[in-house]
Order: structure tokens, then C-alpha cells, then sequence
């Protein structure tokens, strides 16, 4: 599982640094960059609970995954080759709803299989290693061989992590089982109104994204404005994905220590206390300094918000 999430959240690291500059290489317009992420979050909004849904009541839901990852590897890499929005915006339409899945089925799978001792802190950081090895890579391969190589690279990955998916040994479950787990979804619509924990969280984390929907859409095109290369682009993507490694393993003690409600605060504080930075001093130095801040405030998100 180790092994998989560093080529999983590696592919990432092709392709979401470099995303937005290939957008502006194609002349689409910060309107229509807006309009495919929103696009991609609103079918999202919809797919990932759904094939979540589909996944919980499969016998093996490693299947339903691995459908999803080879349909994302696909898909993004003709995406790669289109010049037109509206051949884009199809794309990232039909992407979205096999793609927006992978993430929480991919928590779930590490969450089954790790333990008080070994938590998922300590699976996840492998992620951050691959995405600072591919981040970095990533601008390597834009200044030699072009934004098209990024989509290559993700796709590969993708079809490793479908092949890596086949060597995890576990036990498929019965179908007795799954139809425990098959709830209706009136009953789990109303599980998220009448908790007062998950309408927090539901609340907490749409402000969040909300709020950091454009700055992740626009930072790297902020960047290139201000005359940063591809590569530093890839370097200030590497160098927090290397810090992570070991706040990680920080994050799962403080977790168990102090709970996840106070460490998910305390990450989003620290997020909105380094953008203030670029507020007050816009520079590519405040914001490699945002960079290295996110190394702490997106390793206690990455590993509260999971375990809240």
C-alpha cells in the first residue's frame, strides 16, 4: 500500500503543478480555467459518494479502484491532446466522475489495513515522497520535452498503481457482508444533517475549498508571471512534499495526542496566516515561503481530516 500511494499521489506530482501553464499554452482564458475546475468539483461532488456507495457493497472493492484509475490514466492523457475548451471541458466532465473516486476509495483501502501502531501517517507520507520526486522531475521534463510530457507520466504511473493494486493480498468479502453495509440514502442524507460532527466538518471543509479553489487553480500561473521557471515552479513543489515525510509521522502522534478537530484547526490556521504573507509582500519569495509552510499545514490536513 506504501508502494502504491507513492506512484499514486506521484502521478500528481506530473501534472497539477504544471496544469494551469498548460491551459494558458492552449489560450484558454482565466474564465474558462474557472469554469473546468467547477465543472470537475461539481461532478465530483456527485461521483465520489456515488462509486463510493458502489464500492462499499462490492465483494472486492479493489476492482472498483482499479476501474477508476485506469479510467483517470486514460482520460487525462487525451487530455494532453486537445487544443479546443469544449473538447477539454468534455474531458474533465467524463474524468471527474471516475477520477474524483480514487481519493476516498484510495484512504479507505489504507485505512483497512493499517494499525494504532503503524497509523495512516505512515502509508501516506509515501505519497508526499513520490509526489517530490515526480513534482521535480516534472519540471525537468516541461523545459526539455514540452507541458505534453506531464500527462504521459501521470498516466503512466496510473497503470503501475493498477498493476500494484494486484499484488495486495486480501480477503474478498462475503456478500453477506456487503449487503450489511448497504444503507439507504435517505438514512445517510439524514446521518449528515443530524450529527452535529459531520455537519461541522461538511461546513468547515466547503468554506475551505471554497476559499481555495481559484488560489490553487491560479498559483502557478501567479508564479510564472512573476518570472519563475518551470523548474523552480517543480522545485517548490518538491521541497514541502520532502518535508512532509516526517511531519507525517508527527501528525499521527499529535492525532492520538490532542485529537483530529484541534489539528485540522490548527492546520488551516497556519495555511491562513502563510497567504496573508503573499498579501502583505507578493514576491515568489513569499511565496516559496507559503510552499514550505504547506509541508506543516498540509500534512496535519492530510492526516486530522482523515481521521476526524
Amino acid at each position: 500500500m506504501r508502494a502504491y500511494y507513492l506512484l499514486w499521489t506521484g502521478a500528481g506530482g506530473f501534472v497539477f503543478p504544471f496544469i494551469s501553464l498548460f491551459y494558458a499554452q492552449k489560450g484558454l482564458s482565466g474564465t474558462q480555467m474557472g469554469w473546468l475546475t467547477t465543472i470537475g468539483s461539481l461532478i465530483g461532488l456527485i461521483s465520489a459518494p456515488f462509486i463510493g456507495r458502489i464500492s462499499d457493497n462490492a465483494i472486492n472493492p479493489r476492482r472498483v479502484l482499479q476501474l477508476c484509475l485506469f479510467g483517470s490514466g486514460a482520460l487525462m492523457l487525451a487530455l494532453g491532446q486537445q487544443n479546443l475548451f469544449i473538447a477539454m471541458a468534455v474531458i474533465i466532465a467524463i474524468e471527474a466522475l471516475v477520477g474524483a473516486p480514487v481519493y476516498p476509495l484510495s484512504d479507505a483501502q489504507a485505512l483497512s489495513i493499517s494499525s494504532e501502531k503503524e497509523g495512516f501517517g505512515s502509508i501516506r507520507l509515501w505519497g508526499s515522497l513520490g509526489w517530490a520526486i515526480t513534482a521535480f522531475i516534472g519540471g525537468w521534463m516541461v523545459s526539455r520535452a514540452g507541458l505534453v510530457s506531464i500527462f504521459w507520466g501521470y498516466a503512466a504511473l496510473y497503470g503501475l498503481c493498477i498493476l500494484m493494486l494486484g499484488r495486495i493480498i486480501t480477503t474478498p468479502k462475503p456478500a453477506s457482508a456487503a449487503e450489511e453495509h448497504h444503507l439507504p440514502l435517505g438514512k445517510v442524507a439524514r446521518s449528515l444533517v443530524t450529527q452535529r460532527t459531520l455537519l461541522g466538518l461538511t461546513i468547515a471543509l466547503s468554506i475551505f475549498w471554497l476559499s481555495n479553489g481559484g488560489r490553487h487553480q491560479f498559483e502557478t500561473l501567479y508564479m510564472h508571471q512573476l518570472g519563475a521557471s518551470e523548474q523552480l515552479i517543480g522545485w517548490a513543489y518538491t521541497y514541502p512534499a520532502l518535508m512532509e515525510l516526517p511531519i507525517m509521522l508527527w501528525a499521527d502522534k499529535l492525532v492520538r495526542k490532542h485529537g483530529a478537530g484541534k489539528i485540522l484547526s490548527l492546520s488551516i490556521l497556519i495555511e491562513g496566516i502563510s497567504l496573508i504573507a503573499i498579501v502583505v509582500y507578493p514576491s515568489i519569495a513569499s511565496i516559496m515561503f507559503m510552499r514550505a509552510a504547506s509541508g506543516f499545514y498540509y500534512s496535519f490536513y492530510a492526516i486530522a481530516s482523515v481521521g476526524y
